[in-house]
């Protein structure tokens, strides 16, 4: 396939993402004999919300509103790229939160990833996607090591107000993240799993495995450090002016 050099050289914006934790939900996830899914309400069936949600609906939402995003899942990974730093934090936002505070079949989807920009090629439709910045972030996916999006340094000067709200920073190793979890102070992010019983049972199941416990670890620090947080006016305004209350209400 010939690559387009100009529209290689324009630098664009890219995050790759994956699901934490899902060689366990495929090796739990049950099929019936005609190998469809079988849902049947529990947490094996994060597989399913994966699976659906992940991978069909968020393409079908992303053609039929025209987005500027380009969009490509294999397995559990995502790839997504736009030439717009705006909305890629909006979408990586929104796709982290909705994964964690997932009340489908109980799911808590855990997810890490890397945002970076650069140059690179991305078509979705002729399932193409190639170029140094690209390379770039499958490899500082790999080097994520807590449940987070982390963002390229390189980007964070370039985040203006009101989109400085979708990101934060981890005092332990200055990393910036995106803020998925900010969410719930701004909406009501009820669940039938509470957020902080999934991950006091996570930290528990994996007590013999350090290496995993560490990341709920890592991420009860944060959900208590969120839970502690008190929004600022300015945060309230950058939030109302990104989401205006009347379109939410829709």
């Amino acid at each position: 396939m010939i690559i387009d050099c100009d529209e290689y050289l324009k630098e664009k914006y890219i995050a790759f993402v994956d699901v934490l934790g899902f060689s366990d939900m495929v090796n739990n996830f049950k099929f019936n004999k005609y190998y469809d899914i079988k849902f049947n309400g529990t947490q094996n069936d994060t597989f399913h919300v994966v699976n659906q949600y992940y991978h069909k609906v968020l393409c079908e939402l992303l053609l039929e509103q025209k987005s500027e995003l380009e969009i490509t899942t294999i397995s559990d990974c995502i790839i997504v790229s736009s030439r717009k730093l705006e909305p890629l934090l909006i979408f990586l936002f929104f796709l982290q939160s909705n994964m964690i505070y997932n009340d489908a079949a109980n799911a808590k989807i855990v997810m890490r990833g890397y945002m970076t920009k650069g140059k690179f090629v991305h078509n979705q439709k002729k399932n193409l996607i190639v170029g140094e910045a690209y390379q770039k972030a499958v490899l500082g996916e790999k080097a994520t090591k807590f449940p987070r999006i982390e963002i390229d340094k390189t980007i964070v000067n370039s985040i203006q107000t009101p989109y400085n709200i979708f990101i934060t920073n981890d005092l332990e190793d200055s990393k910036y993240y995106i803020n998925y979890l900010i969410r719930e102070k701004f909406q009501d992010m009820y669940c039938r799993y509470p957020l902080g019983d999934f991950i006091d049972n996570k930290i528990k199941e994996y007590e013999d495995n350090k290496n995993v416990q560490e990341k709920y670890v890592w991420l009860n620090n944060y959900y208590e450090r969120i839970k502690k947080y008190k929004l600022t006016d300015n945060e309230y305004r950058n939030w109302n002016f990104i989401f205006p209350p009347r379109e939410r209400d829709i």
